[in-house]
């Protein structure tokens, strides 16, 4: 009998030391820094598709679903060009330095399947990213740290991708919401200098900041962007502007206005889905990401959940000149 006590001490011995080893190696994993990427040049791209999601940085479960979502549509699609990230990129106040281990475990390890890993990472700040250091965000991107992924050089900037005979196919202006009180006019110029420019212009044009404008959810509209940065938008006949902040999904259309895409589902915490309310073609609250894919005719935007199921997709027709919701055309899908 003592034989036999003896034999099932040390095989459990042996358990827990696998174990042990087992954890320290997925720990190790998770903090480690990441290898470099190889990111591919998709400037001559006549046909585009990327991924946007917001408020994701919280390192929970849910967040890692979401990831793998992505990594399993990109293989069924054959690969992706880009990610957006809408901001809320790390809960809860940012991150405190190029080296804080938060990098790690709440991007360059959550996103680093085989069709994530070599893409670059386009990201805006968001409130939660703003409270304590934001410059560090940005940083990240100027030094290439890490990966090399992250793209932020500025608190604004643009970006041209792919091609249509000659001029870009699709230009997005990425801007800080979150200079509302202080410098807002500052990101307002930006978009005008960016869509005003001489020479090429781009088929398609999209503005991604962390605060919606039109909402119809928990946080409602912002009202300092309806009065000053969307007669902008209008103006220069911005086609889309993508935003995160409230954690549900909504596709909001409206006359003569930008359609607003707002996916906040990429890890924290859910709110309640809106009310139905007329321009709200879409709502619902769940774990999401956008998969937008653009062409020079047309513009597909497609929610997927975190079992990475289509939940609902729509197509905007470039030739189209009826009314916003019109043009905004639901795709019936399997």
């Amino acid at each position: 009998m003592p034989s036999a006590n003896k034999s099932i001490s040390a095989a459990v011995i042996i358990v827990l030391s696998v174990m042990l080893v087992g954890v320290s190696a997925t720990a190790y994993k998770l903090l480690s820094f990441p290898d470099r990427a190889q990111l591919v040049d998709n400037s001559a791209s006549e046909k585009l598709s990327f991924f946007a999601l917001g408020d994701q940085g919280t390192g929970k479960l849910s967040q890692w679903k979401i990831a793998r979502s992505m990594e399993n549509v990109a293989e069924q699609n054959h690969g992706i060009n880009f990610v957006v990230f809408l901001g809320d990129n790390f809960y809860s106040k940012g991150v405190q330095s190029t080296h804080d281990k938060q990098w790690n475990y709440k991007f360059e390890n959550v996103y680093s399947g085989r069709n994530l890993k070599n893409i670059p990472f386009y990201a805006v700040l968001g409130n939660h990213d703003a409270r304590h250091n934001p410059e560090m965000e940005i940083r990240y991107s100027q030094e290439k740290a890490g990966s090399g992924r992250w793209q932020m050089p500025s608190h604004h900037y643009n970006v041209d991708f792919g091609t249509d005979h000659g001029h870009p196919l699709l230009r997005i202006v990425f801007i800080d919401t979150n200079l509302l009180k202080d410098d807002l006019k500052q990101e307002v110029d930006f978009d005008k200098q960016s869509f005003s420019q001489t020479g090429s212009q781009p088929t398609w044009r999209l503005v991604v900041g962390h605060h919606p404008i039109r909402n119809f959810g928990k946080h409602g509209e912002t009202a300092q962007l309806v009065s000053e940065l969307l007669p902008v938008l209008k103006q220069y006949q911005v086609d889309f502007y993508l935003a995160g902040h409230d954690h549900d999904e909504q596709v909001i259309a409206q006359d003569g206005e930008p359609y607003y895409l707002i996916c906040g589902g990429g890890g924290q915490d859910l709110y309640h889905v809106p009310a139905p309310h007329d321009g709200l073609l879409y709502s619902d609250s769940d774990y999401s990401f956008i998969k937008m894919d653009v062409e020079s005719t047309d513009m597909t935007i497609t929610y997927y959940d975190a079992d990475a199921k289509v939940k609902v997709r729509y197509t905007s027709r470039r030739a189209c000149k009826g009314s916003a919701s019109a043009c905004l055309q639901k795709v019936e899908t399997p």
